[in-house]
């Protein structure tokens, strides 16, 4: 399981439009919003960021921002950085950024 309610500096944003969409979302004891980077390419130089209700896995690092929780494993947190900030557009779905990049927009969310 993973930690409880630490943050382990990692700051992350919740816009008020994508809070408003996740706060639809029901998450079942043991289980987080899972901020993900799947790794792509032969030499895995290359990502792709995914979200989805997932459960919680041993050292996962977990924050709860206004009620919801998220988690997010240690490859994509060295991948991501420490501060984070989701958004919602209903024509585009969700966007994750840091401070320096966008990684992610037209992000749905994986629910099974």
């Amino acid at each position: 399981m993973g930690k409880e309610a630490g943050n382990e500096n990692m700051e992350l944003t919740v816009k008020d439009a994508a809070h408003n969409e996740l706060s639809k979302l029901s998450f079942p004891q043991d289980t987080a919003l899972r901020i993900d980077v799947v790794m792509s390419g032969d030499c895995g130089c290359a990502f792709s960021v995914q979200l989805a209700v997932d459960e919680l896995r041993k050292n996962d690092t977990l924050v709860y921002q206004n009620k919801i929780p998220f988690c997010i494993d240690l490859l994509t947190k060295r991948n991501l950085g420490d501060v984070l900030t989701i958004d919602y557009n209903p024509d585009q779905g969700f966007a994750l950024s840091s401070p320096e990049e966008l990684f992610s927009d037209r992000l749905r969310i994986r629910t099974s």
